[in-house]
């Protein structure tokens, strides 16, 4: 909880038009991107979080001048605030910047610190590890995006979901990249700890595919595929059949696809109609696919 005299910057003054104009380009933004890791339905932007974990962290008067009347330091604040937030929430961004946003965070920490325990705490302190960074918790992390940006901006971070797939997201997004990223070239156990780590998903993901597929298995019955001309269908990915488990002119469904339906009106007919807006699956340039219902009269 902030005090009058340690009011923090989100709860005074944040660029909102700025910081949403670049969320909506970042949206655009596909390559290395990390929505593109998993399609998260509740995903945040990253310069939005980027935001709100620098203001929820720096004090307002961080940007105020002293050699002015307490209405134009105000103005002028708030304007220095403004030009250094929209530097920094370009998305990917600057890493100067960047660099530049957690001293201002540590700065504003090791004050805080100073204050709580009554012993002098500064910078060099805290980047030497004989002080705590600051802590960020976020107890409905989803995609990772806010702990994401709380790493980036030097915080020690702890994120957590109660919803398995957003916890595999976040180790994929937070902790992997660490633990496994680029390696240093004096480490020789990097390669033992990557294989590892692969054989380890493998293995895992080939348990529960075995465990899915003894209980649901039967619903997914192989399609006869005449086109496929005696061919064995692609399976692609470690958790779908291998090839070899597929007899030639077979495909594997993969998903069903639901739709409320009707019974056609016409005493002729009787045929279940499904109720869908649109069969259009994909339509982008070299790839049209369309579903292509067919209904067999007087069945439902």
């Amino acid at each position: 909880m902030t005090t009058p005299t340690d009011k923090r910057l989100i709860e005074d003054y944040l660029p909102i038009v700025a910081i949403s104009a670049e969320a909506s380009r970042e949206k655009a933004v596909r390559k290395g991107h990390i929505s593109t890791l998993h399609l998260w339905w509740a995903r945040r932007p990253l310069v939005a979080c980027r935001a709100a974990v620098y203001g929820a962290l720096v004090p307002a008067s961080r940007f105020v001048s002293n050699g002015a009347s307490n209405g134009k330091k105000k103005s002028l604040g708030r304007a220095n605030a403004a030009k250094f937030v929209e530097r920094l929430c370009k998305y990917p961004g600057d890493p100067k910047v960047i660099a530049e946003a957690q001293r201002h965070i540590l700065e504003a920490h090791a004050e805080r610190l100073t204050q709580e325990t009554g012993k002098p705490v500064n910078l060099d302190d805290i980047e030497a590890g004989r002080a705590p960074r600051p802590k960020v918790l976020d107890m409905f992390a989803g995609g990772g995006a806010i702990p994401l940006e709380a790493l980036r901006l030097g915080c020690a971070t702890y994120a957590t979901d109660l919803n398995p797939v957003a916890h595999i997201i976040q180790l994929c997004t937070l902790v992997f990249p660490q633990k496994f990223g680029r390696p240093d070239p004096d480490d020789e156990l990097f390669d033992q700890r990557w294989e590892g780590l692969s054989r380890e998903v493998k293995r895992w993901g080939n348990w529960m595919f075995s465990k899915v597929k003894a209980e649901i298995g039967d619903m997914y019955p192989l399609i006869p595929a005449p086109a496929t001309q005696g061919k064995r269908s692609e399976v692609n990915g470690s958790l779908l059949p291998e090839p070899d488990d597929v007899p030639p002119g077979y495909l594997v469904p993969v998903a069903y696809l639901w739709t409320r339906t009707v019974v056609c009106k016409n005493p002729a007919c009787k045929a279940t109609v499904p109720l869908v807006k649109q069969t259009w699956m994909c339509k982008k340039k070299g790839r049209f696919f369309a579903l292509n219902p067919t209904t067999r009269k007087g069945e439902r």
